[in-house]
């Protein structure tokens, strides 16, 4: 949606929740795939805040980021969604920091790690239940349509295709699919204004479901370990966190072949952003660190960052 911000303020005003009172409409800077804004709506000199999302541009996913976040606001997981169509979604704002943020400005007093706190979420979203129709994680045909990307060479595509054919774990029809967020980065967690480090699990929400899919517990295990920039030396405290969440076996060996395609799910991505963003230099760094963390793997003799040096030295 490349609008300017008034005709995005005359569409928000017009949106049926909002039919009466006044509205402060501000950009919100840091989503990556999405324009998001602050809408604070004073009623009778009441002020009521509200976080808006426009799914215009994101239609193939607007129906299932919508499902499986009103199943998690159904669960206290998620912020209440206000009012949704398929080019909106209207939630509830909390008023709070995210995880990233707040762990950054109070590492040396808190007596938890953050990765209890992303685990008891992701544990309780994979106990709800099943949307209807949602996507199932096809993750090699998904991963083989990111490297269709005018950036990359015929050459360098059939080295990746070749990679992606041999990390590929094996998904049989027995396999059990859970409902996945699908991008448990640690922006993606919110803290309320209410959030106690000495009760972290309390006051704590997901949002942001624009990835979630059904596939097996491992594989969103794999994207938080891949997109927050763990080390491989956290796999194994990622896996104590979430089987004390939930009687459920975590198979240690699919996480690690699962963390191989999000390591190359998301080095893919951010290039594609790279090439359609104002900010390529920012793109670039974050793919790079991705593309070492596959490479330090060592699944395949074919390596990805000399692959793609040039492209990834711009």
């Amino acid at each position: 949606m490349n609008q300017s911000i008034d005709n995005i303020s005359q569409e928000i005003k017009a949106l049926p929740c909002f039919a009466k009172g006044q509205y402060k409409i501000t950009p919100l800077a840091g989503g990556e795939s999405h324009e998001c804004f602050s809408v604070i709506s004073t009623v009778n000199s009441i002020e009521t805040d509200y976080f808006v999302k426009s799914l215009a541009d994101h239609k193939e996913t607007a129906m299932a980021e919508i499902a499986s976040n009103l199943l998690a606001a159904e669960a206290d997981l998620a912020p209440a969604i206000i009012y949704h169509s398929p080019l909106w979604l209207v939630c509830q704002f909390i008023v709070g920091d995210s995880l990233a943020h707040y762990f950054a400005e109070n590492v040396t007093r808190l007596p938890i790690n953050k990765i209890i706190i992303a685990m008891n979420l992701m544990a309780k979203t994979h106990q709800l239940k099943l949307p209807l129709n949602h996507p199932i994680l096809a993750i090699e045909p998904l991963m083989l349509r990111q490297t269709i990307n005018k950036a990359i060479t015929p050459s360098q595509r059939t080295v990746l295709n070749k990679i992606i054919v041999k990390i590929t774990p094996s998904q049989s029809k027995n396999n059990r699919l859970v409902l996945c967020h699908g991008d448990v980065n640690d922006e993606n967690i919110r803290l309320s204004d209410s959030f106690n480090p000495e009760s972290p699990l309390d006051h704590t929400w997901l949002v942001d479901f624009e990835c979630s899919c059904l596939a097996e517990a491992e594989y969103d295990i794999a994207m938080f370990i891949a997109i927050n920039g763990l080390m491989l030396t956290d796999v194994d405290i990622a896996i104590q966190s979430y089987q004390q969440c939930a009687d459920v076996v975590i198979d240690k060996e699919k996480v690690v072949a699962y963390l191989a395609c999000c390591y190359l799910i998301n080095g893919l991505w951010y290039i594609e952003a790279m090439i359609n963003s104002n900010h390529c230099q920012i793109f670039i760094v974050k793919a790079r660190q991705q593309f070492v963390l596959f490479d330090q793997l060592a699944l395949t003799q074919e390596k990805v960052v000399p692959l793609l040096n040039q492209l990834l030295a711009n």
